[in-house]
Formats: C-alpha cells, structure tokens, sequence
C-alpha cells in the first residue's frame, strides 16, 4: 500500500505509529538474541595483564610453546565471507561455557567474553579479513619476541588497519570492548589491527 496526502489521517497515523514502534524494537531485539542463545558474560578466571617481559613471560610462560596455540577458534571476516581460524593461549580460553565447548583452558576471556560481547552488541560487520593470533616470530625489525609468540595478541581487519596507520577507520567500532577485557589496542603505537594480553611491551 502506499500512502499519499489522499489517504484517511487515520490509517496514516497508524502506519506512521507502526513504523516507529518498528524503529525503536528492533534493535532491543536483535540486541539481545545473542544472549537469548546462551551466551553469558562471566569474567572466569581471567590471569592479570602482564607489564612488560619479564611479568609475560612469568604469567604465560616462555614464546613459541605449546600453552600459546593450545586453543582455536574460528572468526568471520565480513568483507569477504572468509572464516578465519586461528590459535591464542590457553589462559585466554577454553573454559566451558555456554557458547564454547571446553578445550582445557583456564577462562574465557577471549573466545567467549570479548567474542560474545561483539556478537551480542551487532558489532561483527565491523570485523574485517585479515584475522590472526599465534606466530612464533620477533617484532618486525627487532629480536624481541611479539606478543604474537605468546599467544596473547589477535589482528583483527589487517586488510583495512595496517600497522603504521596512527588511526583506525574500523577496530575503533569494538575496541572498547577488548580494553574492558584488560587488552591494550596497538593503536597507541599506531598498529590499530593489533589488540595483545599485556602492556609495557
């Protein structure tokens, strides 16, 4: 039906009401329908954000191990539909949860927590390709080991926020939600695609 100044003030009033009630519902709904599913923010057992190496290495251990790929989880990309699929450490989760099958970790503050969080706010459109976690490897240009061969650091949208870049045309739409998980985004060293478990290094 469409309507036009012809039409009865009645029924334009009507469907002018039904619209904004459209308007202001449908986002509570799709808002919650994460949780609706299971999911639950628990904040279980989370280990205390290291400051520097020494701290990194005396809470997860040395780089490269096998404690820093133990866990996986798979994480769509949505520019270009692709799901990437990669490794952290096992005290950033694992725990049994309602979302996440147990893998033998110690919390759920990656996997379940900050995941759930994006899902749960609609905020996944803005995860872009170009998705990682675990590599053994040394900060470009240094022998200092990355956060990376910890398993303590995720890129996220690589494609869109590249390391150099001193601001954020993407991650900024969901950073909040890995400082509120004690994550230090690398934007404060103009790398906005990097969020890593530790600060001081």
């Amino acid at each position: 039906m469409v309507l036009g100044s012809g039409s009865p003030p009645g029924v334009r009033r009507a469907v002018v009401g039904l619209a904004a009630l459209v308007l202001v519902v449908a986002p509570l709904l799709l808002g919650w329908h994460w949780a609706k599913l299971g999911w639950r923010d628990k904040h279980y057992n989370y280990p205390g954000t290291p400051t520097g190496y020494t701290q990194i290495v005396n809470r997860f251990g040395q780089p490269c191990s096998a404690d820093a790929h133990a866990i996986s989880m798979s994480w769509p990309a949505a520019d270009n539909g692709v799901t990437y699929t990669f490794s952290f450490h096992k005290k950033l989760g694992g725990y049994p949860t309602e979302m996440v099958a147990n893998k033998g970790g110690l919390s759920t503050n990656l996997d379940n927590d900050v995941y759930g969080h994006i899902q749960n706010k609609h905020l996944s459109q803005y995860t872009k390709s170009g998705i990682w976690g675990y590599y053994c490897r040394y900060i470009d240009g240094t022998t200092s080991w990355s956060t990376h061969a910890f398993g303590i650091a995720v890129d996220i949208s690589a494609s869109y926020e590249p390391q150099g870049q001193c601001y954020s045309t993407v991650n900024t739409n969901f950073a909040s939600i890995f400082k509120n998980h004690r994550w230090r985004w690398g934007l404060d060293f103009c790398d906005p695609m990097h969020f890593q478990y530790a600060y001081g290094y």
